[in-house]
């Protein structure tokens, strides 16, 4: 893992803009006059200075099963639709079907289970999906905006691969794009999500695990990068200078993003108080 350590918020723009012109594309072809390039998608997520974790990780340490996590989802269905008046299509008899589907090249989740895991893990539910977004500003107030003042944040960068060809390894990372009908706060944030998980020949299964035994695995047999972390650091003291700026230049803060009462509340709190 790479990491930049700033000693001030101002110097976040640059070292973004950076990430993005090595790793913000696919180099598909290059002659000599030419070179044909793909956008790639560079991930971000903003924390407190520490490993990134799932918050299943965070909840326990039990080894979970695709198929086991998605029984114990499947079997909270009915309060929360009747206390929601929401309709999933989320049956656990599809399970075992699911589970038949799977491959080791990466976790395969319908459109509506998907939809499903991704309603619950903004609500809270302890889940093996790691939300990131595509805006390093939104993941900077992310990782600013619950710190503790004495604390140094830090950003992190995910890049899936450089170029257009990944090797398929054991364990893995699985990253799941923005297109779901879920709550409109996946939208705001401009959310991804990203699965780690080892593969079973035995049992054809995936179980989730650490993104970290993937992360800090050497790259030296790839001929070309794939599953880079690059984490920024940001000095605590900088916290009450950046919130603002995000507040201000960028529109970002806790109701834009949550867009809810309790979320005004606790926007205007950070603006006048923080800021």
């Amino acid at each position: 893992m790479e990491e930049k350590n700033l000693d001030s918020w101002d110097k976040f723009k640059i070292v973004v803009d950076e990430i993005r012109e090595n790793y913000g594309y696919h180099e598909l072809s290059k002659d000599k006059e030419h070179t044909l390039k793909r956008k790639n998608v560079v991930l971000f997520r903003g924390q407190p200075n520490l490993p990134v974790k799932t918050t299943l990780e965070r909840k326990t340490t039990e080894e979970f099963t695709l198929g086991r996590y998605l029984l114990f989802t499947s079997q909270i269905i009915d309060e929360i639709e009747t206390l929601t008046g929401l309709k999933w299509n989320v049956p656990d008899s599809e399970v075992s079907e699911i589970n038949k589907n799977q491959s080791h090249r990466r976790v395969y989740l319908p459109q509506n289970w998907y939809a499903y895991l991704v309603y619950l893990r903004h609500h809270g539910y302890p889940s093996p999906l790691l939300d990131w977004t595509t805006s390093p500003y939104i993941a900077a107030y992310f990782a600013l905006c619950e710190s503790p003042l004495q604390k140094d944040v830090a950003i992190y960068a995910y890049i899936e691969y450089v170029n257009p060809i990944k090797a398929i390894e054991n364990p893995l990372i699985t990253v799941m794009g923005p297109y779901v009908s879920t709550h409109k706060r996946h939208f705001a944030q401009k959310a991804w999500y990203t699965m780690a998980s080892k593969w079973s020949d035995e049992f054809s299964t995936h179980t989730f695990c650490s993104h970290h035994e993937i992360f800090d695995k050497s790259r030296k047999n790839y001929e070309t990068p794939q599953d880079l972390l690059i984490k920024i650091t940001i000095p605590a003291s900088e916290r009450g200078k950046a919130l603002k700026e995000l507040d201000n230049d960028y529109n970002i803060n806790h109701f834009t993003l949550f867009q809810t009462e309790d979320s005004l509340i606790k926007a205007l709190g950070i603006r006048d108080f923080e800021t």
